[in-house]
């Protein structure tokens, strides 16, 4: 198994097809899909169950109580065994050829295990626009040597289990930030090399009232092209 995909859900019943589907029409198929529910109340889980024949062996997934967002995001890694994973959440979704691209940049680049690969992203604003943010190694190595990130953004990586096992998951005391925590503790350990860029938009999110303000000061922050 190649790629792992992750996505954790709770009460994720307006968005979570959509994310099911963009994983189930990758070009790329050797992955696994597992996903993470925190015990959901809706008919999310009734929407998990619908497409789960569709993998034909390939979801797997469990719901029960966590911690938060980063303690089921370790609960997937956990339960991973692809050599790179990919983390979409349950209101974002992959571009169709998103897993081929990474495979591809994969191949070209030695089969590296001690970097992540990182990509662009669609960015969709509620007035119906979408802007892309443009993954930019200048923007870490800028923003990353001050303790902040910029540049490289977490839905837009896909990640070697090789590195969560050497630096660590998630710090699940974080509300908010541990992702990028964890991309500002691969900055410190490799700097700019620790990370390739794809050069591809590979996943899309969609502007939320608990990201709309974070959201637009990325954008103002790092390299953005409206489209």
């Amino acid at each position: 198994m190649f790629f792992s995909i992750i996505t954790i859900c709770f009460n994720s019943e307006r968005t979570i097809e959509r994310t099911i589907r963009s994983v189930l029409t990758q070009t790329f198929t050797d992955y696994e899909y597992i996903i993470v529910d925190g015990g959901s109340k809706d008919s999310t889980l009734d929407i998990v169950k619908k497409y789960e024949p569709l993998f034909k062996g390939r979801m797997k997934w469990k719901s029960e109580p966590d911690r938060g967002i980063y303690d089921a995001m370790n609960k997937g890694i956990m339960r991973s065994s692809g050599i790179i994973i990919g983390i979409v959440n349950s209101d974002d979704w992959l571009e169709p050829e998103a897993l081929a691209y990474v495979y591809r940049k994969f191949e070209d680049n030695g089969k590296r295990e001690d970097v992540i690969y990182a990509g662009d992203m669609y960015f969709h604003h509620r007035n119906g626009k979408k802007s892309v943010l443009k993954a930019s190694l200048k923007k870490l190595a800028q923003y990353a040597k001050i303790g902040d990130i910029a540049g490289i953004r977490h839905p837009a990586t896909f990640v070697p289990m090789k590195l969560y096992d050497k630096y660590g998951m998630f710090d699940i005391r974080m509300k908010i930030s541990a992702d990028a925590d964890f991309l500002l503790r691969i900055f410190r350990a490799a700097g700019v090399d620790g990370y390739v860029l794809i050069n591809q938009c590979v996943t899309n999110m969609f502007t939320i009232l608990s990201q709309s303000f974070l959201y637009t000061k990325l954008i103002y922050k790092n390299d953005c092209e409206s489209i």
